[in-house]
């Protein structure tokens, strides 16, 4: 008998719950998900991050998310830049205040960390009329998007082989592949002042 086979629907099962977190979240508020990772400077094609760079870059940008008040999950995703499909560590951003101001600073955020582009999902987008869109943030040559262009994003089923959320865009795939934790804030003031000073470091400088 073989355990994993019993393994794997308990995994797919809690992926699928946990993604429905997600979506929930979505019902009521406006999303986005963006990385700070990147293969390399000047349009990825300058001196290549480290693995310990992209993790200060997603450190630094966690800080900053979280010092706004959003809500924010990590997951294991898949991105388009330069031209090719990324696997990397990504956010998905939930505005929990209603500020009205995510997508403005997502795309901030999006250039700041050269990335190609970011999702933003408003409100109720999941399961109504309304479209996420792929934004994007550099005017890169190797860019299929475009600084400032939309493209819509086509929202896929859930389920563990779907994939479960993926949208095809000139024949590039996007997906959540796997969900983590939801982020916390620290508890503590000292925590919390501790956290505002890494949201304003430069990323170099941040300990990881």
């Amino acid at each position: 008998m073989n355990i994993y086979n019993y393994m794997k629907p308990f995994k797919e099962y809690l992926n699928e719950s946990s993604l429905s977190r997600l979506w929930k979240h979505n019902e009521e508020h406006d999303a986005g998900a963006l990385t700070a990772f990147r293969k390399g400077s000047d349009c990825g094609e300058g001196d290549t991050y480290s693995k310990k760079e992209n993790t200060q870059r997603n450190k630094s940008l966690l800080s900053k998310l979280k010092t706004k008040g959003y809500g924010v999950t990590k997951v294991h995703s898949s991105y388009p830049e330069g031209g090719k499909s990324v696997k990397e560590i990504s956010y998905f951003v939930v505005d929990l205040d209603d500020t009205g101001n995510l997508e403005k600073y997502l795309r901030k955020l999006g250039k700041e960390f050269e990335q190609d582009s970011i999702l933003f999902i408003p409100k109720g987008a999941i399961k109504g009329d309304s479209k996420a869109y792929l934004i994007g943030t550099n005017s890169c040559e190797n860019n299929w998007l475009g600084l400032g262009k939309k493209e819509v994003f086509n929202k896929g089923r859930m389920g563990y082989d779907s994939p479960i959320y993926t949208s095809k865009v000139n024949g590039r795939p996007f997906i959540f592949e796997e969900v983590g934790k939801e982020v916390t804030s620290p508890a503590s003031g000292m925590g919390v002042w501790s956290m505002h000073i890494v949201a304003e470091k430069h990323w170099k400088e941040i300990e990881v």
